[in-house]
């Protein structure tokens, strides 16, 4: 699977250069954790960068979307760009009524962003809103420590409506807090009101294998689930190096491919990476 173009790069990426290392040095100034979510919106110059980069009457759930883009794509930048793209055979098996987890314990990088197969995966921002695909999702995880046991807090952003030639994109903001041994039952039966998971109410979806994420449920589950195909299936995951120049749909970022356990290379012969 080639990687397309994320959103990271189309509207986060040229704070690399300037931004981003001017409010790590500012947060290490005042002491402050720019990786913590609080402490990155109190900085002077982030303030100053969201400023610019939202209309003056934009509404605050804007503001706040904006605040969460620009924290994700700090904390991505700052974890080393981790990106994993998800073909259609291990999304399959990800959105499928069973899915075996062991007793695996959540583990997640600190920060990553998820890609899935293009227009295979739809939401939508609000019940009266229209649905729009699904790209992919920023996922930044928090551990700690207490009573021999680890908690995990998982901030995840959806990034709906990703198309190279559209101005902005839609979000959905979702965080999820729970004991690391709790998500094998977390993600087990991500189902609402007596229907079916990830079920389509998309004209023709059903026929063309579209799926829905219609609950705060169905994201955490395909996010847990993603997870763990990272963590736990190491055999299924192939590097694929940066590339100095992209498509006008394809990405530059060095990314990991994660294999279905059916797709060539997804056994003892993947080129496997951590």
């Amino acid at each position: 699977m080639t990687a397309r173009l994320t959103p990271y790069e189309l509207i986060l990426e040229p704070l690399e250069h300037d931004a981003f290392p001017a409010i790590r040095a500012e947060a290490e100034q005042r002491g402050r954790d720019a990786l913590e979510h609080d402490d990155f919106l109190l900085l002077g110059l982030v303030g100053a960068t969201l400023s610019s980069m939202i209309a003056d009457d934009a509404p605050a759930e804007a503001v706040d979307q904006y605040g969460e883009l620009f924290w994700q794509g700090y904390r991505f930048w700052a974890a080393g760009r981790r990106f994993y793209t998800f073909g259609e055979s291990i999304t399959s098996s990800l959105i499928a009524n069973a899915y075996d987890m062991d007793e695996w314990q959540l583990a997640a990088p600190p920060s990553c962003y998820l890609q899935f197969p293009n227009q295979r995966l739809w939401a939508r921002v609000a019940p009266d809103a229209p649905f729009e695909p699904v790209d992919g999702c920023f996922v930044a995880a928090n551990e700690s420590s207490a009573h021999g046991s680890t908690h995990v807090e998982l901030r995840i952003l959806l990034v709906l409506g990703l198309r190279p030639e559209r101005p902005g994109i839609s979000l959905v903001f979702d965080r999820l807090d729970l004991d690391a041994r709790e998500a094998p039952s977390r993600a087990a039966q991500p189902w609402s009101d007596g229907e079916m998971a990830f079920a389509t109410s998309l004209p023709g979806g059903e026929r063309r294998g579209l799926r829905v994420l219609a609950t705060g449920g169905e994201l955490e589950t395909l996010v847990l689930r993603a997870l763990h195909a990272l963590d736990a299936r190491p055999k299924l995951l192939v590097a694929h190096p940066a590339r100095e120049s992209s498509a006008a749909d394809g990405s530059r970022l060095a990314y990991v491919d994660v294999l279905g356990l059916n797709e060539p290379g997804g056994r003892d012969g993947a080129h496997s990476t951590t």
